[in-house]
């Protein structure tokens, strides 16, 4: 009996679930994060919507070779706006005002992980993401066009 209960919660469970969705269209992106990436983004390429837990996730590339750089943009699950875009970079494509400010700051003996370098833009602004390895913790930091660094926002992807 408590088996049949048991599966009985478990189906209603997962009915609720399925009821609860608005309709098939949500697991497309909403038409304003559509229209919005494409006017950003007009050449983009290898173009992939991801939804995530709270934001709609674009990879694509642009640019020609050689110069072709792996982006991802995100937009808001519910209202489509533009939040954020991130560039792949290249420890060589940083700045000198970047490097600078990472050998003069409490993080200069850091090794920095060359496969997580981008280049961040917000509506707030922008800043170079890094991740590094100090003192044996890897951390993420900001650094932002004129060289302030602070400890980078962890977030749920």
């Amino acid at each position: 009996m408590k088996r049949i209960l048991t599966a009985f919660v478990m189906l209603a469970a997962a009915a609720m679930t399925l009821l609860s969705c608005e309709t098939l269209d949500s697991l497309n992106p909403k038409k304003k994060a559509q229209t919005e990436f494409s006017k950003m983004y007009p050449d983009a390429r290898d173009v992939e919507w991801e939804m995530k837990l709270n934001h709609w996730e674009v990879s694509f590339e642009t640019g020609t070779p050689p110069d072709v750089k792996e982006c991802e943009a995100w937009f808001d699950l519910k209202s489509g706006a533009w939040l954020r875009t991130e560039i792949d970079l290249l420890e060589s494509a940083l700045p000198q005002v970047v490097k600078d400010a990472l050998a003069e700051s409490e993080y200069a003996t850091a090794v920095m992980n060359a496969s997580d370098i981008e280049y961040v833009e917000t509506p707030d602004g922008n800043f170079y993401q890094l991740e590094i390895t100090y003192k044996g913790v890897e951390i993420k930091l900001e650094v932002t066009e004129d060289g302030k660094i602070s400890l980078g926002k962890v977030s749920l992807e």
